[in-house]
């Protein structure tokens, strides 16, 4: 009989690790949700430096709430288009392409996330990237030309020059 007592603790433990899991799946997903709309608030007011670090933290969240593939592509996609618009142009860059492969594992046409990255090197003058970037997209819009239906221009922040 008391060898009973410690299997019933040993059977129940991974049920409440079960449930503990479900759990903070749950809360980081609805975190992840009040990030971007925390995102959205600041670049409709302007703040790209914010709004990119809300948007990256949202990616983040679902990607540890085990969220959907195509909802983190798009934060980081968003928090490419911030990262650009604040002049983080490295930042841009990360998230476009983490925005890229993940439209890719995810299944999605990856064409958005290429375009905002070719407009992102075409404003630096990295051309020779541009070109790489494009002929990689060429290759993907072989195979669906409506990926482009729903292109946007990067966000206009302020000018991303160096103040004398």
């Amino acid at each position: 009989m008391s060898t009973l007592l410690p299997l019933r603790s040993c059977l129940a433990l991974p049920l409440i690790l079960i449930a503990l899991n479900a759990c903070s799946t749950q809360i980081e997903l609805r975190t992840a949700a009040q990030q971007e709309q925390f995102a959205r608030e600041a670049a409709s007011q302007g703040n790209w430096a914010r709004a990119m670090r809300n948007y990256a933290a949202a990616a983040a969240n679902v990607e540890l709430g085990h969220g959907d593939i195509a909802w983190q592509a798009r934060l980081q996609h968003q928090a490419g288009r911030a990262a650009s618009a604040a002049c983080r142009y490295d930042a841009a860059e990360f998230h476009f392409r983490e925005a890229i492969a993940l439209a890719q594992r995810s299944g999605q046409s990856s064409a958005l996330g290429c375009m905002a990255l070719i407009d992102l090197y075409r404003r630096q003058g990295r051309q020779a990237e541009a070109l790489a970037v494009r002929n990689e997209l060429d290759r993907h819009l072989s195979r669906a030309p409506a990926a482009l239906a729903d292109t946007e221009p990067l966000p206009v922040g302020k000018p991303c020059q160096a103040s004398p």
